[in-house]
């Protein structure tokens, strides 16, 4: 009966990876189930990491820090994997008694290992014909396991290029911190709202890549820019919130930046789910009650200032705070989740093109 039970351990442990491995290589959906071992292994992980980055005082290390996390993740993913499925295996090998040369568990784990790699010593042998096909299954979720990583890597480092290189393009001319602000104010040197509906109209298409990319990749979420001061989802709020912007200028409602707005709430709510954000909700509850009101009178003047038509101040105010109540939580509890930095941020060569334009330089300067 001892035997029974090891057995219907190891198959209950080598079909739970193989599902696990369907549900994050395979499968377009994941199951939202939180007792996968990859969700508890990022999860677990994840959550050290941030204990530990936290103590690190130094921005760029801490961000150097938090950024070898994903990589090495994929690693211990596919550690894990194999390890549950090897340990499976030995207990099925242990439980059936089928191996010539085997005294004990730690020799069908060791001869469970070595099918899994196919190295085939073959000093410790099945002798019935249940272990001979046993052994070639093992085997193949040896291969199929390694080839479904080998495979996935590639759509991955796909996926965060594409999202990645759309973030290089996000600048307002200064070395700064980039607001929302000064992000529509540098796109519509000419207070032309009309400029904006092709800016507006590519981000929506990049909200929808990252939407479908980090559903099918989950762990997409955690690799971080490799340039300093920037971050997928400060970027999202960046360009959410320009876009909330718009809204506020006459004759710019149900366009472009509405949609970037929809895809941007339905990204962040899918990213979120099942996650209790309702100390951001009350927080920014508070702060909406509060003294948010000078605030946004002052981003209304500057609009109007540069030439934009707006519509009454009042119908701004409740129309702003009913479109950001849509996604801002959310966003809120993404940044602190992935210890995003906050804010985004420029580029650094941009005062040199400039300095350098406006020293008067001869014409012989810009000749060969």
């Amino acid at each position: 009966m001892e035997d029974v039970l090891w057995v219907a351990i190891g198959v209950v442990l080598v079909a739970s990876v193989l599902a696990d491995m369907i549900n994050t290589l395979v499968t377009t959906t994941n199951s939202s189930w939180n007792w996968w071992l990859t969700r508890i292994l990022y999860r677990r992980t994840w959550s050290l990491t941030q204990t530990v980055g936290r103590v690190i005082k130094n921005e760029t290390k801490r961000e150097r820090f938090y950024s070898v996390f994903a990589p090495l993740s994929i690693l211990l993913m596919l550690a894990s994997w194999v390890a549950q499925q090897i340990v499976g295996f030995a207990l099925i090998w242990w439980g059936l008694g089928d191996l010539s040369g085997a005294d004990g568990f730690v020799d069908s784990l060791y001869y469970s290992g070595v099918v899994f790699f196919t190295v085939g010593f073959g000093e410790v042998v099945p002798i019935e014909d249940v272990g001979r096909f046993g052994a070639l299954i093992e085997a193949f979720f040896g291969v199929l396991t390694v080839a479904l990583v080998i495979g996935y890597i590639p759509a991955l480092y796909s996926a965060y290029s594409a999202r990645e290189q759309k973030l290089l393009t996000l600048d307002d001319g200064t070395e700064e911190r980039i607001t929302p602000t000064n992000l529509v104010l540098s796109q519509c040197p000419n207070a032309d709202p009309e400029r904006l509906e092709d800016f507006f109209k590519e981000w929506e298409a990049w909200v929808a890549h990252v939407l479908e990319t980090h559903v099918t990749f989950p762990m997409l979420s955690l690799f971080r820019s490799q340039h300093p001061g920037q971050s997928w989802i400060t970027a999202l709020g960046l360009v959410t919130d320009a876009a909330l912007h718009m809204e506020l200028i006459e004759g710019q409602q149900a366009k472009s930046a509405y949609w970037l707005i929809r895809r941007s709430a339905r990204l962040l709510h899918a990213l979120t789910e099942g996650a209790d954000i309702s100390e951001y909700r009350a927080q920014l509850d508070e702060g909406y009650e509060s003294s948010n009101e000078e605030l946004f009178r002052e981003l209304y003047d500057t609009l109007e200032g540069h030439g934009f038509t707006m519509i009454p101040f009042e119908e701004a105010v409740v129309h702003s705070q009913e479109l950001r109540r849509t996604y801002d939580a959310h966003l809120e509890f993404l940044i602190d989740r992935l210890e995003a930095p906050r804010g985004f941020w420029g580029h650094e060569v941009g005062h040199k093109l400039r300095s350098f334009a406006n020293e008067g330089a001869p014409e012989e300067r810009w000749r060969g």
